[in-house]
């Protein structure tokens, strides 16, 4: 079985989504798409856009599905005219999203998306993102844990920090929202029942959970 051109990797906020996008794009060669990345990076333009997407990440809300799925066309067409597989994080957000974006593709001749979905509790998230933090104001933003980290931060012109959105009380609003909004997302995934929906344990260190993924990425035959 071939493995599917475009990857959906989904999970609650602070469930490891873009660490574990990362390292799987890398070791498959596909080109990795960080939907929280390019709505910070429109957030910082000077423009009617960045400032209503910078008003809504500050309220931790989340972005309307048909302007989402806007956005994420308009930036991810080079990679399709090149022929690039993707993974995904932070994509599809909505059931309207899921449905705007899965045609596109379709019409591109992607065919149907894989889903693994990083499983963590409210409490470690909570935790997760409470402690974590990031080099903001650059382009791709990472997690900083180390004093390299810092320093190429630095060097990139970015300052240590958190997320005005990974604050408690707007965590909270982005979990109701993520149960509102996204999980359904991922219940139709699940009740499709096509072999294109997996679950990994998100509770263990990053290079096991990894590991659990690339597990799943095995059965399967790299695209040509």
């Amino acid at each position: 079985m071939i493995l599917p051109r475009v990857i959906y990797v989904m999970g609650m906020p602070g469930a490891g989504k873009g660490t574990q996008a990362e390292m799987l794009a890398h070791d498959i060669g596909y080109h990795q798409f960080s939907t929280g990345n390019a709505f910070r990076q429109i957030a910082l333009e000077e423009s009617d856009l960045g400032r209503e997407v910078k008003k809504i990440i500050d309220s931790g809300m989340l972005t309307p599905p048909a302007m989402a799925a806007r956005v994420v066309i308009a930036a991810i067409e080079e990679y399709i005219q090149r022929g690039e597989s993707l993974v995904f994080d932070g994509t599809p957000r909505t059931l309207e999203e899921m449905t705007i974006i899965n045609a596109h593709f379709e019409k591109q001749g992607y065919g149907k998306p894989l889903i693994i979905y990083i499983e963590v509790d409210k409490e470690t998230m909570i935790e997760r993102n409470s402690k974590r933090r990031l080099c903001l104001g650059v382009p791709r933003e990472f997690p900083v844990t180390t004093e390299e980290e810092r320093m190429k931060c630095v060097e990139l012109g970015g300052e240590v920090g958190t997320r005005p959105d990974d604050e408690k009380e707007k965590f909270t609003i982005r979990y109701n929202q993520f149960m509102e909004l996204t999980y359904p997302v991922v219940q139709q995934y699940r009740s499709e029942h096509n072999g294109l929906f997996t679950m990994v344990d998100g509770m263990a260190a990053p290079h096991r959970v990894h590991a659990t993924i690339m597990d799943v990425i095995r059965q399967y035959e790299l695209p040509a």
